[in-house]
Formats: structure tokens, C-alpha cells, sequence
């Protein structure tokens, strides 16, 4: 998004996806897809620009998501905060679209990576709402098995130490969770144990906020690849799965965090096909 904030109507819900940034992450493919047959990859990869035999990074998008029903602002995520120099713009590019950051009274928070969460002190007068397992698992013991331990321990501290100045505003919530007339949480588990989604619908029109349960493009077309972070990853692979079956079916616009845009889902043969709204 070149001008940082993309502006879109869903029924009465006035829209604004914001962008917080972006962040490259290195070795994309064992990042991204580490359980995806090369040959199948590489053709994936190929239609997308992409060479498997060089592609050293990958550049994500942070887009958190902005609802303004008329009587209430909501915030999806908040993006990574002070934590990485090419980040941390949600709140100016908030204030180019219009939007006063003060004027937010509820942010959700999709679960608790530090890229989603970084950013809530900039809403220092807001409701937070996050899932009751989410915040258990968080300031528990985490298990992630799958990272390596010096990432997994790094992540466990980063996250430990951005919730703690949370423990006295956040509201814990369990199960599907109506936030407004029309707009709903519901649990969207894998990536992490707690993550996530929001469904919202107004004058027949739907709207999904995936958050991460949807990282990259490819993961519409191929939602049984789950990436390394995804902490169970068959969990994350039915919940991609839900969320795209219930978009397509709905016509809805979809939203990812890291995803380059809103867009909407359908079916084909293949399986599920992503197209971008039109800028």
C-alpha cells in the first residue's frame, strides 16, 4: 500500500487496512513451507516469480485492520511497535487516513507474536481483548517444538516482556465472542494455541480477518503447508481450511496480516484462488 492505509466499505462497516510496515525474514521456503514436496513447491513458487533455487528473503506486509461500525473504532492487531526499524507506523499511518489513534476503544489482539502485539501501548486508553488460552500459553511454559532453540527462546522472552505491562487492562475471552452487533471472535487455533479470527458481517456483505492463520498467498492454494511458527501446525492447516471454506462461501473480503492486501477467496479446480481487491 503506497499511501500506507487502503479504505473499503463492508455493508454499514467503514474499513481501513493500515499499514504497521514491513520486515524481511530470511530462508522463506524452510520459513514458510518446511514440509512441502520440493517438486510442488518450486511450480508454486514459479507462478508467483519466485525462483526455489534463489529466494534469500522473503518482504512481509504488516497490515493491521481498522473497523469503524459508527459507534465504535476497533483495531485489529497493532503491529510490531518499537521492536524493528522499518515498522512501528500504525499510528502515523492512521492519522494520514484520517483516523485518530485516541479514537480507538477497542483492540483485538489476534494472538500474541511480538509483530501483533508490539504496538498496544500506542492505545493506551483502549479496551484489549485477547483469547483466555492465548495469554495462558504465553505466560506459562510455551512449548515450540518446532523452532530452534535459540529463536524459540528469544520469542518466549520477547513476548513474555510485552504482555506483562498488559496483565491490568486485557480482557480474557473464551470461545466465539460477539465484540459489536455483527462482528465476532472466533477461535482459529495453529499457529498458536489461541489465535484468533474475526468474522463481521453487515447488509448481507462479510468481512474475515485471518490475522496469521494465513501467512503468505501460497497458503491459499496449498492450506495443508503449515509454516515453522504455526505451533500445531494440523490444527492450523483445518483452521486455514475453515477460514477459506467460509470466505469463499460468503463472498467475503478477506484479510491477512501478512498478506499484500484485502482481497476475497474462491474455489477452482485447484482448490482455493486468491484475487486482490482492485486499489
Amino acid at each position: 500500500m503506497e499511501t500506507g492505509f487502503f479504505q473499503f466499505t463492508v455493508g454499514n462497516l467503514q474499513c481501513t487496512l493500515i499499514t504497521d510496515g514491513k520486515h524481511a525474514y530470511a530462508d522463506p521456503k524452510a520459513l514458510l513451507f518446511p514440509d512441502a514436496p520440493a517438486e510442488e513447491l518450486a511450480s508454486e513458487l514459479a507462478m508467483h516469480g519466485i525462483s526455489a533455487d534463489h529466494w534469500p528473503c522473503w518482504v512481509s506486509d504488516y497490515s493491521c485492520l481498522l473497523i469503524d461500525t459508527g459507534k465504535r473504532k476497533i483495531l485489529l492487531d497493532t503491529g510490531a511497535g518499537e521492536m524493528l526499524p522499518e515498522a512501528g507506523k500504525v499510528v502515523e499511518n492512521m492519522r494520514a487516513a484520517g483516523i485518530s489513534p485516541e479514537s480507538v476503544d477497542c483492540v483485538l489482539i489476534s494472538h500474541a507474536h511480538p509483530d501483533h502485539v508490539g504496538g498496544a501501548g500506542y492505545f493506551p486508553d483502549a479496551r484489549i481483548v485477547m483469547s483466555h488460552r492465548e495469554w495462558q500459553f504465553w505466560t506459562g511454559s510455551p512449548t515450540l517444538p518446532r523452532l530452534p532453540d535459540d529463536f524459540r527462546n528469544l520469542l518466549a522472552s520477547m513476548v513474555s516482556s510485552l504482555l506483562a505491562p498488559l496483565r491490568e487492562r486485557v480482557e480474557l475471552v473464551d470461545g466465539d465472542t460477539e465484540i459489536a452487533p455483527g462482528i465476532r471472535l472466533v477461535e482459529a487455533p495453529g499457529h498458536t494455541p489461541g489465535h484468533l479470527a474475526l468474522l463481521a458481517a453487515s447488509r448481507g456483505e462479510h468481512l474475515i480477518y485471518a490475522g496469521d492463520a494465513v501467512i503468505h498467498e501460497i497458503h491459499i492454494r496449498n492450506p495443508q503447508w503449515s509454516p515453522l511458527v504455526d505451533v500445531l501446525p494440523d490444527e492450523s492447516t483445518r483452521t486455514r481450511n475453515r477460514l477459506l471454506s467460509e470466505a469463499a462461501d460468503n463472498r467475503a473480503v478477506f484479510v491477512g496480516f501478512h498478506l499484500p492486501h484485502a482481497g476475497t477467496i474462491s474455489r477452482d479446480d485447484a482448490g482455493f484462488a486468491w484475487h486482490q481487491l482492485v486499489v
